[in-house]
Formats: structure tokens, C-alpha cells, sequence
């Protein structure tokens, strides 16, 4: 009896998406456990999951509008050629079952050759975003990688510092909800954090050089190191705020999931960190190993609990 084996077909599946996400804190892409989602911006409820692949890269198939893409017998560059064709207008939401990171949600055209990377649309030309930690010298541009920023439930990781704060507006006290608040050493900003919607922000970021130290013999074993730290805010509310200088909290609509365009864009508007006092006897200090929770220096009684910003 003769046997014959028939060559099975080969499939191809071509994903409409890649998404590598970026862990700012602990300045990795090594990321797990979201939950990303990838659905027609014309028809929400049809969302998709993405899954990472083993180069941690969230994958989408799928895509509502997509069969004929992601099937088609084609190669590059005659399949992306066919694309142009075929684009969606479709949004991404990223969500963290574990509580490490804030949400955000982005628009994307697809499908999208290569991975998604996210550009600065409101400079011209457009350029890609550099985040404190970006790998390189000189730093390498934020290129295909999504940031993901750390909530304040977060354990901070391993030889991280950390600065807490709770901001809010000098004048309505409106939470600075979605706010960005930065940290600088020496001038250099090592860290960049991203307020809740209660504008609750942990900025997390590995700890800098210590100081020199003088030189003894034996070296001199030392853990009290410290670093003087300045602030930074970049917040531009919600084009729905109310002009009124009522202070209430209800008076901004509130988005429940942050648009990633619109947070990045902050940082082109710097707003205040107002303080009530500024003196050199004033400033705030980083301790190694003690994180520090940034409040309006020369607040008294309840004020003293928040950190008080203009936006820009």
C-alpha cells in the first residue's frame, strides 16, 4: 500500500496593527496583561482584542472592515500599495486590569504598516515624541513605542523614586485632571508623570547619579543622598471648562479615558506650579529611598494637602 502525502496549504494572515507599548517608569517595552482593545471609530461597539506576540507587541485581527486586507495573497509593498484602498478610521483603547497603569485611548488609520508610532501632529512638520528615559546618546526619538504612564496605586519598582502629589486649580480647585507633571534634577528633566482624573499623579523614574562624594579612605558608606527637585505642570483643560470662577469640581467635563494626542500636547503649553513662597530655604528635596509628596509650599491647614497649578 502506497501512501501519498498532499502538501498542506500555506495560510497567511496579515495583522492590521502592531502597538509596542513603553513602560515610563521603569523605561522598558517589556509590558503584559493590558487590555487593548481596536474598534471602528464609526461603529464602537464592535471591538476587537489585541494580543501580544512574543516580541511583546499587541497584534490586531480582525479588524471590522479589514477580511479582505488581512487575507489577501499579497507581500509587501504590493499589500500595503492595496491598503491605501482599504483605510479605516479606527481608535485604540488601552486599559490595565492590574491598576499599574492610567488608561488611554488613540486614533489610528488602518491598517498601518510597521508599528504604530506616535508623532507630535500640532509641531511642523510633525516629530516623533522624547520622553525622559528614551534610550540613547543623543536620546533616540519616541519612535514605535506607546507610552504608558504609572497610577498611584502602583508599587514603585525596584531603585525608582517617586513624587507624589495631588494638583488641582489655584483659583476654581477643579482637580487638574489628565494634568502632566514633570521632575527636574539639576536641570534635567529625569521624570514625567500623568495626573488621574482626580489629579492624582506618581511620578516614577530611576533614581540619578548620588553626589560626589569626598574622598576618604576607606570610601565612606553612605544611603542619605538627596537631591534638590523643581516641578513642572503641562495642562491645558478641556475645551468645555466653565469660565466661571466657581470652585467647583463638576464645572469641567471629566473624560473617563484620556485622549493620547491630547495629553502629549500638553507638553507644548506649560502651565504653574504655584507656590505661596519661593525662597532657596524652600525647595523641595528628593531623599534616596523616601518617596516625596510635592504640596504648595507655604499652604496652611486644608491647602497644605495639594499641589496648586495654572494651566497653560
Amino acid at each position: 500500500m502506497t501512501v501519498q502525502l498532499r502538501p498542506m496549504d500555506d495560510l497567511s494572515r496579515h495583522a492590521a496593527i502592531g502597538v509596542r507599548f513603553w513602560d515610563v517608569a521603569r523605561q522598558t517595552a517589556q509590558v503584559d496583561d493590558l487590555q487593548v482593545e481596536v474598534y471602528a471609530r464609526a461603529n464602537p461597539r464592535r471591538r476587537k482584542p489585541m494580543r501580544p506576540n512574543l516580541s511583546q507587541v499587541y497584534v490586531g485581527h480582525a479588524v471590522p472592515g479589514l477580511h479582505d486586507f488581512e487575507h489577501a495573497d499579497l507581500q509587501p509593498p504590493a499589500l500595503w500599495a492595496s491598503a491605501e484602498a482599504a483605510l479605516r478610521a479606527c481608535r485604540v483603547e488601552v486599559r490595565d486590569p492590574r491598576g499599574r497603569f492610567l488608561p488611554l485611548a488613540f486614533d489610528v488609520d488602518l491598517p498601518a504598516p510597521g508599528l504604530i508610532s506616535f508623532q507630535a501632529p500640532w509641531w511642523s512638520p510633525p516629530q516623533p515624541i522624547v520622553l525622559p528615559g528614551t534610550p540613547g546618546s543623543p536620546p533616540q526619538l519616541m519612535l514605535e513605542r506607546i507610552p504608558l504612564f504609572s497610577s498611584v496605586s502602583r508599587g514603585v519598582p525596584d531603585a525608582s523614586a517617586v513624587v507624589y502629589a495631588q494638583m488641582r486649580h489655584t483659583h476654581t480647585h477643579r482637580p487638574a485632571a489628565w494634568a502632566l507633571l514633570g521632575v527636574r534634577i539639576d536641570g534635567r528633566r529625569c521624570g514625567l508623570g500623568l495626573a488621574d482624573a482626580e489629579g492624582r499623579v506618581a511620578t516614577m523614574f530611576p533614581y540619578p547619579e548620588p553626589p560626589r562624594r569626598a574622598l576618604t579612605s576607606p570610601p565612606e558608606a553612605r544611603s542619605d543622598f538627596s537631591w534638590p527637585v523643581s516641578l513642572e505642570v503641562f495642562w491645558s483643560e478641556p475645551a468645555t471648562a466653565s469660565p466661571s470662577s466657581s470652585p467647583s469640581p463638576m464645572s469641567t467635563a471629566v473624560p473617563e479615558i484620556p485622549d493620547l494626542a491630547q495629553l502629549l500636547a500638553q507638553l507644548d503649553t506649560p502651565g504653574t506650579v504655584d507656590d505661596l513662597i519661593a525662597s532657596p530655604s524652600a525647595t523641595r528635596r528628593l531623599d534616596y529611598r523616601v518617596p516625596l509628596t510635592a504640596r504648595t509650599l507655604g499652604a496652611v491647614s486644608e491647602e497644605s494637602s495639594w499641589l496648586s497649578v495654572s494651566p497653560g
